[in-house]
């Protein structure tokens, strides 16, 4: 994995603008995103076991609001097909078993669309569901995916 050159641009993407409108990232974004993932300091790892490991960023003073990142290692599957099978909905539906429902609602650009994503979540736990801005852009030898959610006037079947 290329190291990206140290930036004094504020760090992590920029998706929002306001409260209701969202920009979709561009290049400067991914690099700072992949950045920030490559970023030890200020992060606390929380988990590591069997080639997944957590970390937890507190976000506020007060300690309420938190980043996660997570790492997994997939030793067999070369980052692009592990990128391709995650752009593919259709499969996912066939690999993912606790996936509802997901479909697209609209493609913004050549790498960012907006989607519907409903998934099972275990007990107690309701089941929950999401519209998201997804982008997408493969950097050298990393493939990066962000998603962010989002409000979009489109129905969607929500109510879990």
């Amino acid at each position: 994995m290329e190291k990206p050159a140290a930036s004094t641009e504020p760090q992590g993407p920029r998706p929002a603008l306001g409260r209701e409108s969202v920009q979709v990232p561009d290049d400067q974004d991914f690099r700072s995103f992949r950045s920030e993932c490559e970023a030890e300091v200020g992060w606390n790892l929380t988990y590591s076991k069997a080639g997944v490991s957590v970390w937890v960023q507190a976000v506020e003073m007060d300690r309420t609001l938190h980043k996660i990142k997570c790492r997994m290692e997939c030793c067999d599957v070369p980052a692009e097909t592990l990128y391709d099978v995650l752009h593919d909905i259709e499969y996912r539906k066939k690999w993912d078993s606790n996936v509802i429902e997901t479909f697209d609602i609209a493609r913004l650009t050549v790498n960012a669309d907006v989607g519907y994503y409903s998934w099972r979540c275990p007990k107690p736990l309701k089941n929950r569901d999401v519209i998201t801005l997804r982008s997408w852009l493969p950097m050298g030898a990393d493939y990066i995916i962000m998603n962010y959610s989002v409000k979009h006037p489109a129905p969607y079947p929500s109510g879990w």
